[in-house]
């Protein structure tokens, strides 16, 4: 709630017997601000009155103070300290309100403090405070301003009509230096002042470029660097009218803000305003307008930050990009752990004869890699992991992504075309993840074409040495400037929750540049949007030797007996736990034992020896990275039989120093396969013997 907004008394005003519940120091004299220096005045000169009430006064009793005495403001003051600001007008408007009295009589007068108060220290230069002073607007540019000491104890309250007078003051100062500075220029004839301090003084010498306007926006006059920013030529650039540079969709935006200066009822104005370039196309201006009264312009001062505007963004998607960082790893570990077992446990569940339970378990492996996918495209967005690259052909993926979308090309009555070359355009890439920008790209052009009436949808693959392109084009609804800038930022979306996240375009962009390519957008609103992918070519087509293809998965090891050989598991999730437990068990036939944390695998290496340890990596107590360092520190001999498990390492830190120590990592959710190709060098080669009990 805004405190009521009353006048401020006279610089002259003293203040008036105090209660017991205000301090009273003696009455502060008027400042001769006409006596004073602006740059030299002390703050406690220009203080109008010292009241001030304690924090935990009740209303009612504060609400008698300002009664008594005649000022809009006191200090709130708890334990000799200033702690706020309190009004005259909000308490009195908030005890004369119905039943206002009973309501907030007892309730302390901190409740009702300004909510912006400015305090400022006494050794605060001049020139600073009136800047934060004069910076504030409406209700606010009324408050006093509290002024205390170093250790915050108050030493008065200044008016903001004192203030105003001091800023009156030093500009009347700068003025009078200026004019004793240009007294010889002044003695000559008017012509000459303005023509020496017009050129010489503001154009010549100023970076920015400078027009003075009149109310249409024709150019009077302007310096040879707002020619050069706007690419035009200097000697014809008057001839121009200024506001024609404005694009058409801001012009009349442009012109009233020329008007509202010329009235003269503003302070100065600074407005961001998109200007035609030749050659460069629009550009992005900010523009700084002030009313001359002198020659009845209005002066204009123009900088390109187009190129600013652009690092903004990519710092701002870079600052995106860690957030990201920091939620989809902890999202990952934890989906990846309720994944792990269901994938495991039907695995194992599928050597039962049972038909029917052989099509369910195909069911819950099918989900659970679809699962993983997910989650493996959400770690691409924060940081993608090396993926397996090969030269794979771009024809059969675009026309897989095809058929994936067939049914819901001919549900929203798309007509789809697709130009392939008629020889194989090689690339090296992971044809999961092309595919999967592919099919961004369409699902995102087909929602475009939502609601129109002849919908149309072309993908087009050309080959053309460096580079292969493909162009996903639809004549949809378009995409406007605004949101063309924006369109490859995470989680940015005009589509509604129903349609989609946002990361779409945003993976897309992602995996294009994780495969050293780039991805383009050109689009006309109304008409429709074109998507441009550009790849390596690679020269050479793929050769498969014997070595290459892929392995069956082996069995156990034959000829090792039952606890022959020792596995300690080291992880909390209890489910994957037994899950290794079962699979190493019906794999080597070994004895597992299970810690929860690092701290318990370190009292268990005490009690046994053990060929192998898995351990997660991210544990309450001691983490997976922290168990290896002890143990290549007290069990030397046992860190080369060491394997992470883990469904996401965390930081990119994490992740440099376990790639330097050359331990094998396996992600969750992981197969039996994978479980049994990764543990059989450790496990079938293990010394026979019995460790202690």
């Amino acid at each position: 709630m805004h405190p009521h907004v009353a006048s401020y008394p006279s610089l002259s005003a003293v203040v008036s017997a105090h209660s017991d519940w205000t301090s009273a120091p003696p009455p502060v004299p008027e400042p001769k601000l006409s006596l004073l220096k602006a740059e030299g005045t002390p703050l406690e000169s220009l203080v109008h009155h010292r009241e001030f009430v304690a924090a935990g006064t009740p209303l009612e009793i504060a609400h008698r103070a300002f009664q008594t005495q005649r000022v809009e403001y006191m200090a709130l003051v708890d334990n000799d300290r200033v702690v706020g600001l309190c009004a005259r007008g909000q308490i009195g408007f908030i005890m004369s309100s119905r039943f206002g009295f009973a309501l907030y009589s007892q309730s302390p007068v901190e409740s009702v403090r300004v909510s912006h108060p400015l305090i400022v220290p006494c050794d605060m230069p001049v020139r600073e405070l009136l800047n934060r002073a004069m910076a504030r607007q409406n209700e606010e540019f009324q408050e006093e301003v509290v002024l205390v000491d170093r250790e915050s104890r108050l030493l008065g309250l200044i008016p903001v009509g004192a203030l105003a007078q001091l800023q009156s003051l030093l500009v009347e100062q700068q003025l009078e230096e200026l004019r004793q500075q240009n007294l010889e220029l002044f003695r000559t004839n008017h012509a000459l002042r303005q023509s020496q301090g017009l050129y010489l003084g503001l154009f010549k010498s100023q970076i920015l470029g400078v027009a003075f306007l009149d109310v249409q926006g024709g150019l009077h006059e302007h310096n040879q660097r707002l020619a050069a920013l706007l690419g035009l030529d200097p000697d014809s650039a008057a001839r121009i009218p200024f506001v024609s540079c404005v694009v058409a969709e801001e012009r009349a935006e442009f012109l009233a803000l020329l008007q509202k200066c010329i009235r003269g009822d503003s302070p100065p104005l600074t407005r961001e305003f998109n200007l035609l370039v030749p050659q460069r196309g629009p550009r992005l201006f900010r523009c700084s307008f002030d009313w001359i009264r002198e020659t009845g312009q209005v002066c204009t001062c123009l900088d390109d930050i187009t190129d600013q505007r652009a690092l903004e963004r990519n710092l701002l998607r870079q600052e995106k990009q860690t957030l990201l960082d920091t939620l989809v790893g902890g999202i990952a570990h934890e989906l990846n752990n309720k994944l792990t077992p269901v994938r495991g446990f039907a695995e194992l569940l599928s050597d039962c004869p049972a038909s029917t339970a052989q099509s369910y378990l195909g069911f819950i492996k099918k989900g659970a890699a679809e699962a993983a996918e997910i989650v493996r495209q959400l770690l691409q967005l924060s940081k993608p992991a090396s993926p397996v690259m090969a030269t794979v052909d771009l024809r059969p993926i675009v026309e897989e992504a095809v058929a994936i979308l067939r049914y819901q090309l001919r549900e929203s009555r798309c007509e789809i075309r697709t130009l392939l070359p008629s020889s194989p355009t090689w690339v090296l890439a992971e044809a999961a993840q092309v595919k999967q920008v592919v099919i961004n790209l369409m699902l995102n052009a087909m929602h475009a074409l939502t609601g129109r009436p002849h919908p149309l949808l072309v993908l087009e693959l050309k080959a053309g040495d460096p580079l292969a392109t493909l162009t996903v084009t639809d004549n949809g609804c378009g995409i406007s400037g605004e949101n063309l800038r924006r369109i490859f930022d995470p989680f940015f979306t005009t589509k509604g929750p129903e349609h989609g996240t946002g990361l779409g375009l945003s993976i897309c962009y992602s995996v294009v540049r994780q495969h050293g390519g780039e991805i383009h957008v050109e689009s006309q609103f109304g008409k429709g949007t074109s998507f441009t992918v550009t790849l390596p070519l690679e020269k050479r087509s793929p050769l498969l030797s014997a070595s290459e293809a892929p392995q069956p998965a082996t069995s156990a090891a034959a000829g090792v007996s039952l606890h022959t050989t020792r596995v300690l598991i080291v992880e909390d999730e209890e489910v994957v736990c037994l899950l290794l437990q079962e699979v190493l068990r019906t794999q080597f036939r070994c004895q597992v034992d299970m810690a929860a944390n690092g701290a318990e695998a370190l009292l268990a290496l005490e009690r046994g020896i053990y060929n192998l340890i898995l351990s997660d990596i991210r544990m309450p107590v001691m983490t997976g990275p922290e168990l290896y360092v002890r143990i290549r520190e007290t069990h030397s001999k046992l860190a080369p039989n060491f394997v992470f498990i883990t469904g996401h390492p965390g930081e990119f830190r994490m992740e440099d120093e376990i790639a330097q120590w050359n331990v094998p990592v396996i992600a969750k959710p992981f197969t039996m396969a994978e479980i049994t190709q990764v543990c059989s060098p450790y496990l079938r080669t293990a010394p026979a013997k019995s460790p202690p009990l």
